[in-house]
């Protein structure tokens, strides 16, 4: 069974070895890291940044899970626990983003309920310093958003 829960400080350097936590960059309180767990196994994360965010809302980012580890449901586990943390906190939507080029990532959020957010799709380009070193970026990110809470629907009379 996944259980998803999020990063400790002494688990740090354990699944440090075994994900990239590409955004980690100290113990803020406007970050969380979420990690997937298979028994002692760290198998997924997902990084959740509460302030500073595209559209203004809670963003799911940095969301990874090995290749030998997908194909389990773990993504979908990750991104469910993410939206009850978000919603826990009093949120009401959740945003993410997705490259245009990664289809199974945008059918795994559509999936999930993740809709275009009306943003146009936004060029990102240049050097990136990540917490494995530096990366090369060309991409074009779509942003989408999810509602967290559910207005009770008008009663007829």
């Amino acid at each position: 069974m996944i259980v998803v829960r999020p990063l400790l400080r002494d688990e740090f350097e354990r699944v440090g070895r075994a994900l990239p936590l590409h955004r980690f960059v100290d113990w803020r309180d406007d970050s969380t890291y979420l990690i997937a767990w298979d028994g002692s196994t760290p198998v997924g994360q997902a990084h959740v940044a509460w302030s500073e965010t595209e559209l203004g809302v809670p963003e799911l980012q940095d969301f990874f899970v090995p290749v030998e580890f997908r194909g389990r449901g773990i993504g979908t586990t990750l991104a469910e626990a993410a939206e009850e943390l978000i919603r826990a906190r009093g949120h009401e939507s959740v945003s993410l983003s997705v490259s245009s080029e990664n289809a199974a990532a945008r059918r795994l959020y559509e999936r999930l309920g993740y809709i275009l957010a009306g943003r146009a799709p936004k060029r990102v380009t240049g050097t990136i310093r990540v917490r494995g070193g530096i990366l090369e970026v060309d991409d074009t990110l779509l942003y989408l958003e999810k509602r967290l809470v559910d207005f009770p629907s008008a009663r007829s009379s």
